[in-house]
């Protein structure tokens, strides 16, 4: 989703809305039943976004011990939906009255509905399967994609000007070395192979092989795909998971691990 300047990864828009949502319903309830519901709407707010970092965190302990400051890298994603429901249905016992709290699990359910809906409407790609799609790598081969119709595939959506894909194409060479049963393709969209040449020599990556020249941006057109870095999961021929926005080491690995399934 596209606000402004802005790229808003699904998840990210989808919650937003959750929260406009949230706040109308608890600025309604706090003229018409009771002012404590508007410190309520901030309380859980503040609680469920802190549990679902930290379930996440907790849960992927092993990689961010070594650099806890990543905990505070929010933009890469990775919360705890589970984790959320639980802190925001803690919160409800913040009002007096058990009325009040009827009120306050029948506002939980409606912004829950608002969320999953826009996160239907919004997460969808235009296509679900791998494309008919010719493209050359920078081997001077030509790939059609399609041909790994019966694969485990990662397609990767990225420019070297976009800061995002730049800061997580170390993560998903490390997982190419880790998950040799998954083909990887890197789409450059819209630039020339000079340029990406010299990005894979400044960052020192070793990708060529798996990189794909798409200068008219068929593959981003085929998915009705907005802005990078995108990164889509096939299991045979059927997409499985789509990642808008830069991606994490540990979203990365839940992503891998759950579309083999």
């Amino acid at each position: 989703m596209i606000i402004g300047p802005f790229l808003l990864p699904p998840p990210v828009f989808s919650f937003l809305v959750g929260l406009i949502v949230l706040m109308i319903l608890g600025g309604l309830l706090k003229k018409l039943i009771h002012p404590r519901f508007d410190s309520w709407t901030g309380l859980l707010t503040i609680a469920a976004f802190i549990a679902a970092r930290l379930g996440f965190v907790f849960r992927h302990w092993e990689s961010y011990r070594h650099n806890p400051l990543r905990i505070l890298y929010i933009w890469q994603g990775g919360f705890d939906v589970s984790w959320a429901i639980i802190a925001a249905v803690l919160t409800v016992f913040f009002l007096n009255t058990w009325r009040h709290r009827a009120i306050a699990v029948g506002v939980l359910v409606i912004t829950s509905a608002a969320i999953v809906l826009t996160m239907h409407m919004t997460v969808k790609a235009g296509a679900q399967d791998l494309p008919d799609i010719q493209l050359k790598a920078l081997t001077n081969d030509f790939v059609n994609l399609s041909t790994h119709s019966d694969e485990l595939v990662v397609i990767n959506l990225w420019a070297t000007w976009c800061g995002p894909c730049r800061r997580e194409m170390p993560a998903l060479e490390r997982a190419m070395t880790d998950y040799p049963d998954i083909k990887f393709y890197f789409i450059n969209q819209g630039e020339s192979e000079r340029l990406v040449l010299e990005f894979l020599s400044d960052e020192k990556l070793s990708l060529a092989d798996e990189i794909l020249m798409d200068p008219y941006f068929q593959i981003s057109e085929y998915y009705q795909t907005l802005g990078t870095p995108v990164t889509l999961f096939f299991n045979n021929n059927r997409l499985k998971a789509l990642h808008v926005g830069e991606i994490s080491t540990e979203l990365l690995t839940d992503r891998l691990k759950q579309f083999r399934l």
